[in-house]
């Protein structure tokens, strides 16, 4: 019968799709994630040489070791 665009009786209407508990726990866990990258990254910058992130770690170009800037 459903074939024919009828529906049964007493059948249960569906719901539309409505955020949950673990859409705000997402929501949440990337919130904390960039707040982390914030932090670490304003951390960097005072901790850097020059004021730059990634300043502090420099990759020895011949041999690849990575130097941490005594």
């Amino acid at each position: 019968m459903s074939q024919l665009g009828m529906q049964m009786p007493g059948r249960r209407r569906t719901r539309a799709a409505t955020p949950n508990v673990y859409t705000g726990m997402l929501l949440a866990a990337c919130a904390a994630l960039l707040g982390a990258i914030v932090i670490v990254g304003s951390a960097g910058m005072k901790v850097g040489p020059g004021s730059d992130v990634m300043a502090a770690v420099k990759i020895h170009p011949a041999s690849g070791n990575v130097d941490l800037g005594n």
